[in-house]
């Protein structure tokens, strides 16, 4: 199949939306499919995300309104990629359009325009559907991209939800029927991971950008309470965000610098290598309307290398985390005590439980999530 790609995240921009677009169009291009993206040109200063991207696929940077303001280029690109989408689209006989919904850009409505001026169908995937409240002239502000957005979604040929309470939020919130959509879950490239590594039994890392809905807080206020019954815990945090300074902060207060690493942002190739000897993959710890609809990319990767997961009790979807089979849901901080001891004192368990969370991931491989999003257009 052609398929045409439009995204406004894309590398060398971070994020977890950027590695799920990218792994996706590349098992596009793996699977056998002609892929062509089209994307802004951007000028990015934050982390770099520079992935290896098949070399079959035609990427195409469109002008935006600003090359250097994210907020300004998310608003206004649209108009540019769409235009840009019929040109090539007239000389190429693509089978449809593939893109990733957020709410503050408006690609998919690019997508959806561009899908209709073209005559063939639009696939618009939901990670993030959610609001933040906000008050004052933003609150208008939202209000206006949500009316837009939710025409969007309504009038897209297919739209894709990681999991039901997605779904729900897209047919309660933007009003888009049920029968057009359909669950097609977050994936991981298992063949980046390995799986026999000798385990660090007392090891828990943490994999991922540090917001608050990540509840790191939570797992610090955790950690004095472990190391007085395993002095030698070490608890390794991976990634950046803008929360790192004031946890950074929490563990200076209480004196833990020699139980807390703190990586910084590392590139996605060395997360393989950095979290398959950990015994403890923590997931979210606190329970938002974000993190109680996503899937995070890095809990699908503790698992792939094996490890038992821990989270907040209604985070994660129960075939991700089943309680006492591949790791725990906790309710409190003393109930996160507990069950990271637990593991650390019993290798045998984290043995265990690693199989069954090995066991669970397969089928979020890309290549069944993948097959299953083609597989989607043929029925339209």
């Amino acid at each position: 199949m052609k398929i045409l790609v439009l995204v406004f995240h894309f590398p060398p921009i971070s994020g977890g939306g950027v590695v799920v677009i990218t792994d996706i169009i590349n098992k596009f291009a793996e699977l056998g499919n002609e892929v062509t993206v089209i994307t802004p040109d951007l000028k990015w200063d934050g982390e770099q995300f520079n992935p290896k991207i098949n070399s079959k696929i035609k990427i195409i940077r469109t002008i935006t309104p600003s090359h250097t303001k994210i907020k300004i280029a998310a608003r206004r690109c649209q108009s540019n990629i769409k235009k840009k989408a019929i040109e090539i689209g007239k000389f190429n006989n693509f089978d449809f359009i593939f893109t990733i919904f957020h709410p503050f850009h408006l690609v998919p409505k690019a997508a959806v325009e561009a899908g209709k001026e073209l005559d063939i169908p639009s696939i618009i995937k939901v990670d993030d559907a959610i609001y933040q409240k906000v008050s004052g002239i933003k609150s208008i502000q939202r209000r206006i991209e949500k009316m837009i957005n939710g025409k969007t979604l309504r009038s897209g040929t297919k739209i894709l939800v990681s999991n039901n309470d997605t779904k729900k939020v897209v047919i309660n919130e933007y009003n888009v029927k049920s029968e057009n959509i359909s669950i097609v879950p977050n994936g991981v490239d298992l063949s980046l991971f390995k799986t026999n590594i000798k385990k660090n039994p007392e090891k828990i890392v943490f994999a991922g950008a540090m917001y608050y809905h990540r509840g790191l807080d939570i797992l610090l206020e955790a950690i004095p309470y472990v190391i007085k019954k395993i002095p030698n815990a070490k608890f390794i945090l991976l990634g950046s965000g803008g929360e790192m300074n004031k946890l950074k902060k929490i563990v200076s207060d209480k004196k833990l610098e020699k139980s807390v690493e703190f990586t910084g942002w590392i590139n996605r190739d060395k997360i393989p290598q950095s979290i398959s000897d950990a015994s403890v993959g923590i997931g979210p710890l606190r329970l938002t309307d974000v993190t109680s609809r996503a899937l995070p990319i890095k809990v699908l990767e503790y698992m792939a290398v094996s490890l038992p997961v821990i989270a907040k009790r209604g985070t994660l979807p129960l075939d991700v985390l089943e309680n006492e089979k591949n790791g725990y849901f906790v309710d409190d901080v003393e109930d996160l005590v507990e069950k990271i001891i637990e593991l650390l004192n019993d290798p045998k368990k984290v043995e265990n439980m690693g199989i069954q969370s090995l066991n669970m991931v397969q089928k979020f491989s890309w290549n069944n999530v993948v097959t299953d999003i083609i597989e989607n257009v043929k029925k339209i």
